[in-house]
């Protein structure tokens, strides 16, 4: 049996494949993770472990100057989508 599921993105992801830094907590926590797609509105993220990463984070793409205010949308094992505040 096979599952359909629907995308609520409303805009289309754009793949990519740029690492970058997660940031939250008062302590400064950083977890490196990989960029796997974009939008203007969130991307999707791949890490060693979402088991650990805060609700709400900090983004920064290597390459770019803007850090992202982001909030977990939905975590699948190690993959995190987000969308940007």
């Amino acid at each position: 049996m096979s599952t359909i599921m629907h995308d609520a993105r409303k805009e289309t992801r754009v793949p990519q494949n740029k690492t970058g830094i997660i940031r939250f907590g008062a302590a400064g926590h950083e977890v490196p993770c990989i960029v796997t797609d974009l939008t203007p509105r969130g991307a999707g993220i791949a890490l060693g472990s979402a088991f650990d990463i805060s609700q709400f984070f900090l983004l920064t793409i290597d390459g770019e100057t803007e850090v992202r205010h982001c909030r977990v949308r939905w975590a699948q094992g190690s993959k995190l989508g987000v969308s940007f505040q």
